[in-house]
C-alpha cells in the first residue's frame, strides 16, 4: 500500500510527456530562438530568423555656401553639396530657443529671408532619405545683412583730396567705397574697416560716392544697403554778377557746409520780419573758448559786404589745412572760431535788388543800425532809411543779433567785426573809461587798417543812437570795429567786388590770431 503513490506519480509524468513532447524540449534548450507555429499546420512549428540590424551610419556634414544676397529684400541665397541617398532637404531657423523648419526642397539651394538689418540670424540645413531618416546636417550658419551706411559727409582737405566719413553701420565688418564722375559708372576706390577714408579727386570735377557695408562670415561676404552722397569739387561764391541774392547766399552756405563739413556749419538764429531765416555760419572748432563775430549787411543796399564775407569764408575753407600769412589756418580756427552773420537784413536786400535800389532799411522801414538797445532814441523817417523804430530792439532782425551776441559773450571771449559799405574807412574810436577794452579796440582797429589800407573814420559824422557797435562797446563791454568797404555809393557795382575782397580776405584771420594771443 505504501508504494502506490509513487507509481501514480510516474504514470502522470509519462502521460504529460506523451501529450506535450515539445514543451520539454523548449525548457531543455532555453537559448534556442523563439518558435512560431506554422500558418498551414496546427501541429508543427517553424523557426523565424530575425534580419540582422544595419550598421549605424553617421549623418554626413553638408558644406554650405553663399551664392547671392539682396540687401533691399533682406534675402540670402544658400547653395550646398548633395548628400548620398538624400531625397530632400529642410531649412531650419533658430527661433524662440528652438529650431523651426521653414522650408523643404529637393534642390541644392534655397533663398532665406533675414529678420532685420544688422542682426545675426541662425540657420542650418538637414538632408533626409526617402524614409525620413536624417542623412546629413550642416554646421550652424550665422547670416547677417549689415545696416545701411548713413550720414555720409565730406571734408575737402585740398583741391585734389577729400575725406569721406559716415556713421558705423550695425553688423558691418568692412566697407567698400565706390566713386564715379559725372556720366560714368561706379568704380571700387577702396575697401576699409574704419568709417572714413581719404580719396583722390580731380580739381573742378564733381563726383558721387557710394559706401557699401560688408559682413564677412565663414560662408562668404554679404553686402548691406549702400549710402550715397555727391561731392562738388569747385568754388561756389561768385563775384561775376552784381546782385548777390539771399537765395544764392543760402545755397552757397549749404554747399560750403556740405563740402567742408568738419570745418564749417550753420544755425538759424532768428527770422526776418518777412520770415526769412537769419543764419549764423560757424567756422572752426565750435568748442573754442574765443570767437570773432562778423556781422554783415545791416543796411539793405550794402550787400557787397555779404559777397566779401562769403568769399572770405570760402578762402579760409579752401586753405584750411595750409599756411596763410605765416599761420596754419586749422591751428588758428581751432583755438578761435568765427561766427558769420552774412546777411543781417535779408528782407531789405531783397527790396533793394528787386524794387528800390537805394533801400536801406528792413521790410518795416526801420534802420536796423538805429534799433539796438543802447542810447536808443525814436527818430527819423521810414522813406529815407533813418527811422529808428518805435522802441529799442523792436525788429526781429535786431533781436536775432542781440540774442547771438549775448550767447557768445556768455560762453566765449568775444570780439566783433562789422561790415558795411561804403567809404573804405575803419571805425575804431572809443570814448569809454575801460582801459583794457580801449586797448583791445585799438589793436583791432590797427590790424584792420594795416590789412585793408583803408583810412580812419575819425572825421566821419552821424549819430550813434541805437548803433550796434556802440551797443557792443558800452553796454556789452566787447571790443568792436566797423569796416566800410568799396569806394562807390551803394549798391556797389560788381567790378568793385574783387578789390574789396582782396583788401579784406586776411582781416578776420588776423583778428582771430590777435584774439587767440590776447589775454
Amino acid at each position: 500500500m505504501k508504494k502506490q503513490p509513487a507509481r501514480l506519480c510516474i504514470v502522470v509524468l509519462m502521460l504529460v510527456f506523451m501529450s506535450e513532447p515539445y514543451s520539454v524540449s523548449a525548457a531543455v534548450h532555453p537559448a534556442q530562438k523563439e518558435l512560431k507555429m506554422s500558418e498551414n499546420t496546427g501541429d508543427t512549428f517553424q523557426e523565424q530568423e530575425e534580419e540582422p540590424e544595419e550598421p549605424s551610419v553617421p549623418a554626413a556634414e553638408i558644406p554650405v555656401r553663399i551664392t547671392d544676397s539682396d540687401a533691399e529684400e533682406k534675402t540670402v541665397m544658400l547653395d550646398w553639396d548633395s548628400v548620398n541617398h538624400a531625397a530632400e532637404y529642410a531649412v531650419f531657423f533658430w527661433k524662440n530657443e528652438a529650431w523651426e523648419e521653414i522650408s523643404r526642397t529637393q534642390e541644392h539651394s534655397e533663398t532665406v529671408t533675414l529678420t532685420a538689418y544688422g542682426t545675426k540670424n541662425r540657420f542650418k540645413i538637414c538632408a533626409y532619405d526617402s524614409g525620413q531618416k536624417l542623412a546629413g546636417e550642416s554646421a550652424e550658419l550665422e547670416l547677417l545683412i549689415p545696416a545701411k551706411a548713413k550720414n555720409l559727409k565730406t571734408t575737402a582737405y585740398s583741391r585734389t583730396k577729400v575725406k569721406l566719413y559716415w556713421e558705423a553701420a550695425e553688423g558691418a565688418d568692412a566697407y567698400e567705397i565706390y566713386a564715379k564722375q559725372d556720366g560714368k559708372k561706379y568704380r571700387l576706390a577702396k575697401t576699409v574697416k574704419k568709417t572714413d577714408a581719404r580719396l583722390d579727386v580731380k580739381d573742378k570735377e564733381s563726383c558721387r560716392f557710394k559706401v557699401v557695408p560688408l559682413f564677412k562670415g565663414t560662408l562668404g561676404t554679404i553686402a548691406g544697403k549702400a549710402g550715397e552722397t555727391s561731392y562738388q569739387n569747385k568754388e561756389f561764391v561768385s563775384m561775376d554778377h552784381q546782385k548777390y541774392t539771399y537765395k544764392e547766399m543760402c545755397g552757397d552756405i549749404r554747399s560750403l557746409c556740405k563740402k567742408y563739413s568738419e570745418y564749417v556749419s550753420y544755425e538759424t538764429i532768428g527770422y526776418s520780419e518777412e520770415g526769412r531765416e537769419i543764419y549764423d555760419v560757424i567756422l572752426g572748432n565750435k568748442k573754442a573758448d574765443k570767437t570773432i563775430l562778423v556781422v554783415s549787411t545791416l543796411h539793405a543796399r550794402e550787400y557787397i559786404a555779404t559777397v566779401v564775407c562769403m568769399k572770405q569764408l570760402e578762402y579760409y575753407l579752401l586753405n584750411y589745412n595750409k599756411t596763410v600769412d605765416g599761420k596754419k589756418l586749422s591751428d588758428v580756427f581751432d583755438s578761435c572760431n568765427v561766427h558769420y552773420v552774412m546777411m543781417a537784413n535779408p528782407d531789405g536786400v531783397t527790396i533793394s535788388q528787386t524794387k528800390k535800389a537805394r533801400w536801406k532799411a528792413n521790410a518795416n522801414g526801420v534802420n536796423l543800425n538805429r534799433n539796438f538797445p543802447y542810447a536808443f532814441k525814436k527818430e527819423g523817417r521810414k522813406k529815407d532809411g533813418s527811422y529808428s523804430g518805435k522802441k529799442a530792439a523792436s525788429e526781429s532782425e535786431t533781436q536775432a543779433i542781440v540774442g547771438l551776441t549775448k550767447k557768445l559773450n556768455n560762453t566765449q571771449t568775444l570780439a566783433v567785426v562789422n561790415y558795411h559799405a561804403m567809404g573804405q574807412i575803419v571805425f575804431g574810436d572809443y570814448g569809454g573809461k575801460n582801459k583794457k577794452l580801449g586797448s583791445d579796440i585799438t589793436d583791432m582797429y590797427r590790424i584792420a587798417r594795416s590789412t585793408t589800407g583803408y583810412s580812419s573814420a575819425a572825421g566821419y559824422g552821424g549819430t550813434s543812437n541805437g548803433n550796434y557797435r556802440e551797443y557792443l562797446m558800452y553796454k556789452v563791454k566787447v571790443p568792436s570795429i566797423t569796416i566800410e568797404v568799396a569806394g562807390i555809393s551803394c549798391p556797389v557795382p560788381k567790378y568793385q567786388y574783387a578789390s574789396a575782397f582782396n583788401r579784406n580776405k586776411l582781416v578776420v584771420l588776423r583778428e582771430a590770431v590777435w584774439l587767440k594771443k590776447n589775454k
